[in-house]
């Protein structure tokens, strides 16, 4: 099986997310299924789903594919991981709280996608990452 750098980004972000709640005392439970449909770890037995993205920056937002947008709806928990790039060099963790907006794009490549604004209450910057992590996610990030 050929692993890519959107799997490996992926899966850094879900660590980042792991290490972090169980930092501050949550009880983690990661999905041992890489296409789980529901969640892609469980906190204090709550479903959470993580997106790992580099930003959209000039629509000021998130954009995940439309097929993952029940799996973010239908989530105990939502959050991006945001993957610093050439535009933006940043790298923080969102929480995406439930009635977030949303709305469906068409990018220039003409794929449909569904943009999270991050201009939206819902929408709540948890933390920035900084060093090490940074540098893994900037290393198996695309820039746009």
């Amino acid at each position: 099986m050929i692993v890519d750098n959107k799997q490996i980004l992926g899966d850094i972000g879900q660590k980042i997310v792991g290490n972090y709640m169980s930092r501050i005392g949550r009880t983690v439970e990661m999905s041992v299924d890489p296409f789980d449909s529901e969640k892609d770890m469980k906190v204090n037995e709550k479903s959470l789903e993580v997106k790992t993205q580099v930003p959209f920056c000039t629509k000021k937002g998130f954009s995940i594919k439309p097929n993952q947008l029940p799996k973010c709806l239908n989530a105990d928990y939502f959050v991006i991981v945001q993957a610093p790039c050439d535009y933006l060099d940043k790298a923080a963790m969102w929480k995406i709280k439930k009635g977030f907006k949303y709305r469906s794009i068409i990018t220039k490549d003409g794929r449909e996608m569904i943009l999270i604004p991050w201009d939206q209450e819902a929408v709540v910057k948890k933390m920035d990452i900084v060093g090490e992590e940074k540098e893994l996610l900037r290393k198996y990030s695309t820039n746009y």
